[in-house]
């Protein structure tokens, strides 16, 4: 829950961007102590990026650490893995993507049997380790931030299989721009993994609605569900995305 003096701190921000400790301390006639304090619950919420005494809001083309969004909304990402689970059929090939609400899922499959997954993501493989199930782990270029697997390699090796389903995670989704994500080599990932795959869904947790990231990922008719929460549809208006497939709400 971010606080009321949080939220000013975001708004201060969105007039000027960076902005120093004390220039943020005076604006709110608090101590540096406590700015600091507030920026650090503001920097594990993803909201915030704190380098050498400045402050900014993350652009398009930052990306919060894996940590960060992890903590976030993790309620909300429990309850789309659950559901995203019960729609796998036993000896299906899955591919899970990148991304905090795949990690999820992959716990959810902790418990079944007979079900093949491959993955570019060194978090989801680690979690599956603990499984009775089959994992292949994409080999590639190693990108730290997000511990996945990415280039010419991973992509290369993609293009050699076939899925059953793809589960896809995206950074943010609008009419406007579409299904986008932060990086542009996790992206081209993920256009291999949806051009082989019979069944694209996407992960998407309400906050992700009405944002855009840096790279557009592919094109909405591409995804044939999208899988949010029921507070979706509370604020944010579905029906302008202009979506043909189906939205699922849990």
């Amino acid at each position: 829950m971010v606080s009321a003096r949080s939220e000013e701190i975001l708004k201060l921000l969105t007039v000027k961007n960076p902005m120093t400790i004390e220039e943020l301390a005076s604006r709110l006639s608090v101590s540096e102590v406590t700015v600091r304090r507030d920026l650090a619950e503001l920097e594990e919420e993803g909201l915030v990026i704190r380098q050498r005494g400045r402050v900014s809001l993350p652009g398009l083309g930052i990306e919060p650490m894996f940590i960060q969004r992890q903590k976030k909304n993790a309620e909300l990402k429990k309850r789309i893995a659950r559901y995203a689970a019960s729609q796998i059929a036993d000896g299906e090939v899955i591919a899970l993507d990148v991304g905090t609400t795949c990690a999820e899922l992959a716990r959810e499959l902790l418990k079944r049997r007979n079900i093949t997954v491959f993955t570019a993501s060194f978090q989801v493989a680690s979690i599956l380790s603990r499984s009775s199930l089959s994992v292949y782990l994409i080999g590639g270029f190693l990108r730290k931030t997000e511990m996945s697997m990415v280039g010419p390699i991973a992509t290369e090796t993609i293009n050699k299989f076939n899925f059953d389903r793809f589960y896809l995670g995206l950074s943010g989704i609008s009419k406007q721009e579409g299904p986008t994500d932060y990086n542009l080599e996790d992206v081209e990932v993920k256009k291999a993994f949806i051009r082989r795959s019979k069944r694209v869904t996407a992960l998407v947790d309400k906050t992700k609605f009405g944002h855009s990231g840096l790279v557009k990922v592919c094109e909405l008719e591409e995804i044939h569900e999208i899988v949010t929460n029921r507070e979706t549809a509370q604020e944010y208006p579905l029906e302008d995305l202009d979506y043909g497939g189906k939205i699922t709400l849990v």
